[in-house]
């Protein structure tokens, strides 16, 4: 290998390393700018695609994240695999893929079965997809229930206006009186706000119990 070689190499690992210390100072943009530097020369190096997944992951870009976790993933040793499918497990989490993430989490699991964060975090996703399906069954139910009243008011057309709204007060009345309290007829824009406000509680909830993405750096070698 000629010396231009030689120096073209130890320039890239120079760009990560200083890539990981940017990182450490919060510096982020900085640190992103420094690794595409560093993958002209180590194109294929899963350390600088992992390296990539954390500084975007910090910085908020969780599908973007999850992609370099993805990439450090398939060909790397072990340690580094497993760290990189956990990261990937958070970040789908942030993306708001459950599936994703309870996906990423097993396969973390299946790299390291005594991996108790990513045992966690998986309990963690389970009960948020839980939780999802309650609120999807809850809107079919409403939206089942307009149906049936916009079938039972066209059953009624013959009807004048007045006799069709005591008709339907009526009926209200007589539902509220021999049953518990049942799910809105149809969801007003208050009903809908509280619905956001308490999805928004749950997701927040998920995250401050979420364990951190396994941000320790992983330094690069000089490939030479």
């Amino acid at each position: 290998m000629s010396l231009a070689a030689l120096s073209w190499k130890d320039s890239a690992s120079q760009d990560a390393e200083n890539a990981i210390k940017l990182y450490n100072e919060n510096k982020l943009d900085e640190a992103l700018a420094k690794i595409t530097a560093a993958q002209v020369g180590m194109p294929n190096s899963p350390k600088l695609q992992y390296n990539m997944g954390n500084v975007l992951y910090k910085k908020g870009q969780f599908e973007e994240a999850r992609a370099g976790y993805k990439t450090a993933s398939l060909d790397a040793p072990r340690s580094l695999a497993q760290s990189a499918t956990y990261n990937m497990g958070n970040a789908s989490l942030k993306a708001g893929d459950i599936k994703g993430a309870i996906d990423a989490y097993t396969e973390a699991l299946l790299l390291d079965p005594d991996d108790a964060e990513s045992r966690y975090n998986l309990e963690l996703a389970l009960r948020a997809k839980q939780q999802k399906q309650k609120q999807d069954k809850k809107q079919q139910d409403n939206d089942k229930k307009d149906k049936q009243d916009q079938k039972d008011q066209s059953q009624q057309k013959g009807e004048k206006p007045k006799q069709q709204e005591d008709k339907q007060a009526q009926r209200k009345e007589n539902e509220q009186a021999q049953e518990k309290p049942q799910k809105p007829q149809q969801l007003t824009k208050d009903q809908i706000q509280q619905i956001l406000a308490a999805l928004k509680q749950q997701e927040q909830q998920v995250e401050r119990n979420l364990h951190q993405p396994k941000s320790r750096s992983y330094s690069v070698e000089k490939n030479w």
